[in-house]
C-alpha cells in the first residue's frame, strides 16, 4: 500500500497552494499573543537570564506554565537575540506550515491519491484554526504538529509490517512524537496512552516487537526520567495549574458544550468518515475506526479541568487535522471504483458542465447554512458509491466520475470557508490598559515592590515587577492553600489590580474577588483607577498602598492613559 510512485509535479503544485492559503489567513487574523501567552513568555524570559523555570526571579521554581517544550524553545530562540514574541511567531508560523503540509500528504495517501483531498485537509486546516494560532502566543500549533506526526507514524507501523526498515521507523517515529507531544503539554501522556493502546491493538508479531522496544527506549524511559526530574525540581508531581482547574469537582460537566461544538461544526467530516466505515472492507473500516478513536476520545479529557484560558477553543482544536484526514479518507473510499485520471483537455471539454453544476450547488447553497449545504454534500457522494455499486457500466461510471469531482470540489471550498469564518469567529485579543500599566511600571522595577494581580500576562511580564498571581496559577501556596489575609499581608502588596466581571466563570474566580475587595478596603489601599474593559461590567480595578514612598508617581503610571476609558481616575 505504500507505493512511492507519486505525482509530485501535482503534489507540489497543491503543497504550494496550501502554504499560500495559510500565509493569507495567518496575515488576515488580527491578533496579538493572548495575554495568558504572557505568562509562558515570562518563565521563558526568566530561564534564558540565568533564573532558572521561576515565576519570581530568586525564589523557589513554581510550574505555572504548562507548555514545558515551548518555554525551552522560546527561551532558545531569545538567548539567539528574537524578542520572545517574534520567537512565537516565527516558531508557531512553522509548526503550523510543516503540519498542513503533513496533513496534506497523508490526505493525498489516505484519499488513494486525489489532490482535491490534499486541499480539502491541508488547506482547511492552513486556513482555520492554524493560522489564528499562529499569533497567539501558546504552543497550540506545535502541539498539533506532533498530533499529526505520531499519526503519521501510526500509518507507518500499520501498513509498512513487510519493510522492516520502515518498520523501525514508524515505530521510532511514533514514540518520539508522542515524547514531544507530551513535553509540550501534560494532557499529552493522555493521547500517547490513547495511541500506543491503539497501536498495540492494530499490531502483532514483529510489529509489536519493534513498537515495545521503540516505546520504552524512546517514550517511557526519558519520559520517567523528566518526570522524576520536574517533582524533585518543582516539589509536586503535577502542574501548579493542575491544581488550581481541578479545584472543587472532578468533572467540570459547565464545559461539555464546548467540547460538544467542537462535534458539531466537523460534523459534515464525521459524516463523510462514517459514511466509508459503511462502505469501505471490514478489515480496512476497522483499521481506520481504531485509528482515529483517539482522536473522538482525546477533547473529552478536558472536562477533568477548569478552561478558564481556553482561549480561541485551543484546547480542542489542536486535533482538528485528525478530523479532516478522517473525511479524506471517506472521500478516497467514495470515489468511483471505475474512475480514470482526469486530463486537462477533459476539463476544457466538460467546462460549461462544470461552470453550470457549480453554479446549481451554488443555488442551493444560498438557503442553507454551510454545515447543511456540506451535510447534503457528504451524503451526494454516499449516493454516488451507492450508484456506483449498482451500475458499473463504461458509460455511466465517466457520468459518476464527473459528478463526484464536482461535489467534491464544491465540498472542499466551503470547507475552507467554514474554516476560515471559525478562525474569524474567535477571540481577536489586543493589546489593552493591562499592557501599557505594566510598561508604566517597569522604571520601579528595581525598587522589589510587589504587585498582586489576579491577570498574570502583560503586567507582571512588562513590569518585571515580583509578581502574586491571587488566582494561584503561578502562585504554590494560593494553588493549595487558598488566597488569605493573613497571605496578603506576608507578600505586603503595593499594588493590587483585579478584574472584575458581572458573571464570573468558574465560581473560585468570584470568592477571590471577594478576597481582594475586602482586603483593600480594611487595609486602607487607595483606589488609583477603574478601567472599563468591554463595558461597564467588565472592569480592570487598580489599588496602591498609600505609604509606599512611590505612591503618587506609581498611581500616575496608573492613570495617564487616555487611550483606555476609565470610570474613575485618583485625583
Amino acid at each position: 500500500m505504500l507505493s512511492l510512485k507519486l505525482d509530485w509535479k501535482r503534489i507540489s503544485l497543491a503543497l504550494v497552494l496550501i502554504l499560500l492559503l495559510l500565509i493569507f489567513a495567518q496575515a488576515a487574523h488580527s491578533v496579538v499573543p493572548s495575554e495568558d501567552a504572557f505568562i509562558t513568555f515570562r518563565y521563558a524570559r526568566n530561564l534564558a537570564e540565568g533564573q532558572g523555570l521561576v515565576w519570581n526571579p530568586g525564589e523557589d521554581p513554581v510550574e505555572g506554565s504548562t507548555e514545558f517544550l515551548w518555554v525551552i524553545l522560546l527561551a532558545g530562540a531569545y538567548r539567539l537575540g528574537l524578542s520572545i514574541e517574534q520567537a512565537a511567531w516565527i516558531l508557531s508560523y512553522a509548526a503550523a506550515a510543516v503540519t498542513a503540509l503533513l496533513v496534506g500528504l497523508i490526505a493525498y495517501w489516505l484519499s488513494r491519491r486525489q489532490i482535491l483531498a490534499m486541499m480539502l485537509a491541508g488547506g482547511a486546516f492552513a486556513i482555520g484554526p492554524a493560522a489564528y494560532y499562529a499569533h497567539f502566543g501558546f504552543a497550540t500549533n506545535l502541539f498539533s504538529l506532533f498530533l499529526v506526526g505520531s499519526f503519521l507514524a501510526q500509518l507507518l507501523c500499520l501498513y509498512a509490517r513487510h519493510r522492516k526498515r520502515l518498520l523501525r521507523v514508524g515505530c521510532s517515529l511514533l514514540a518520539l512524537n508522542l515524547l514531544l507531544l507530551s513535553l509540550t503539554r501534560p494532557e499529552g501522556v493522555l493521547y500517547s496512552l490513547l495511541a500506543v493502546a491503539v497501536s498495540w491493538h492494530l499490531s502483532a508479531g514483529e510489529t509489536r516487537k519493534h513498537l515495545i522496544r521503540a516505546v520504552l527506549i524512546y517514550l517511557v524511559v526519558p519520559g520517567l526520567v523528566y518526570f522524576g526530574w520536574r517533582w524533585l525540581y518543582f516539589g509536586y508531581p503535577l502542574p501548579n495549574t493542575f491544581y488550581v482547574k481541578s479545584y472543587g469537582e472532578f468533572l467540570h460537566l459547565r464545559y461539555i458544550w464546548d467540547i460538544y461544538e467542537m462535534f458539531r461544526f466537523t460534523a459534515p467530516l464525521l459524516l463523510l468518515f462514517g459514511c466509508a466505515l459503511v462502505v469501505d472492507h471490514r478489515k480496512r473500516a476497522m483499521q481506520m475506526l481504531w485509528l482515529f478513536t483517539p482522536a473522538f476520545l482525546f477533547p473529552w479529557f478536558y472536562l477533568l479541568i477548569d478552561q478558564t484560558q481556553n482561549i480561541g477553543f485551543r484546547f480542542q482544536y489542536p486535533i482538528y487535522p485528525l478530523f479532516l484526514l478522517a473525511a479524506v479518507y471517506g472521500v478516497g473510499v467514495l470515489a468511483p471504483r471505475v474512475a480514470s485520471p482526469w486530463r486537462w483537455r477533459q476539463l476544457w471539454e466538460q467546462f460549461p458542465r462544470l461552470v453550470g453544476t457549480f453554479l446549481a450547488l451554488f443555488a442551493v447553497a444560498v438557503p442553507l447554512d454551510n454545515r447543511t449545504f456540506l451535510i447534503v454534500l457528504a451524503l451526494g457522494l454516499l449516493l454516488l458509491k451507492l450508484w456506483d455499486y449498482r451500475d458499473s457500466s463504461a458509460n455511466t461510471g465517466s457520468h459518476r466520475q464527473y459528478l463526484y469531482l464536482i461535489f467534491t470540489a464544491v465540498f472542499t471550498l466551503f470547507l475552507l470557508r467554514q474554516s476560515y469564518f471559525l478562525a474569524k469567529s474567535f477571540y481577536h485579543t489586543q493589546f489593552d490598559d493591562r499592557r501599557a500599566v505594566g510598561m508604566a511600571l517597569l522604571p520601579f522595577a528595581d525598587k522589589d515592590y510587589t504587585i498582586v494581580v489576579s491577570e498574570a500576562g502583560w503586567i507582571p511580564y512588562f513590569s518585571r515587577w515580583r509578581a502574586i498571581d491571587s488566582f494561584g496559577l503561578n502562585d504554590e501556596h494560593i494553588a493549595h492553600e487558598g488566597l488569605s489575609f493573613d497571605y496578603l499581608d506576608s507578600v505586603h502588596p503595593d499594588i493590587i489590580m483585579y478584574h472584575d466581571v458581572a458573571r464570573p466563570n468558574p465560581p473560585r474566580w468570584t470568592d477571590m474577588i471577594a478576597t481582594l475587595q475586602s482586603y483593600v478596603q480594611r487595609r486602607g489601599y487607595t483606589l488609583a483607577a477603574i478601567v472599563e474593559r468591554k463595558g461597564k461590567n467588565d472592569l480592570h480595578i487598580y489599588y496602591v498602598r498609600p505609604d509606599n514612598p512611590d505612591a503618587e508617581a506609581l498611581i500616575q503610571a496608573i492613570t495617564e492613559h487616555d487611550q483606555y476609558s476609565y470610570q474613575y481616575r485618583a485625583p
